[in-house]
């Protein structure tokens, strides 16, 4: 599961999306300024309101396509589409399969990291 469920300030109860600790240890030790660890969180914590909302109002059997790309910064890998995956199932809907469509980040010799990164589609089953 991507994140987990913890109580908030008020008492009410928010989502806690993932913070690859790996993320937050390559910032520290390149001097990073971008918060990644923290911006993956909320992209994720974001992503489980999007695909709850459209759970209400697709139909059964619905299709819905989004195009999603996995990411490296600080090369550590984030698997988005596992995640989102997870992030689909929980919200209700039957499935989803990955098509994926192609490779990124191959063709520069000045990238800063060899992870290999895919952009493609997540068809989702309602």
């Amino acid at each position: 599961m991507p994140g987990r469920r913890r109580p908030s300030r008020t008492g009410a109860s928010t989502w806690s999306s993932p913070r690859p600790p790996a993320l937050a240890d390559q910032r520290r030790r390149r001097r990073g300024h971008k918060r990644y660890d923290a911006m993956i969180a909320a992209y994720f914590a974001d992503m489980r309101q999007v695909w709850r909302a459209l759970r209400r109002v697709c139909r059964p059997g619905a299709r819905v396509c989004f195009v999603v790309g996995d990411s490296a910064p600080y090369g550590v890998h984030v698997p988005v589409e596992r995640w989102l995956r997870e992030l689909v199932v929980q919200a209700g809907f039957r499935g989803c399969r990955f098509e994926k469509l192609r490779d990124r980040n191959v063709k520069w010799k000045n990238r800063k990291h060899r992870v290999p990164l895919h952009e493609g589609l997540l068809w989702v089953t309602g």
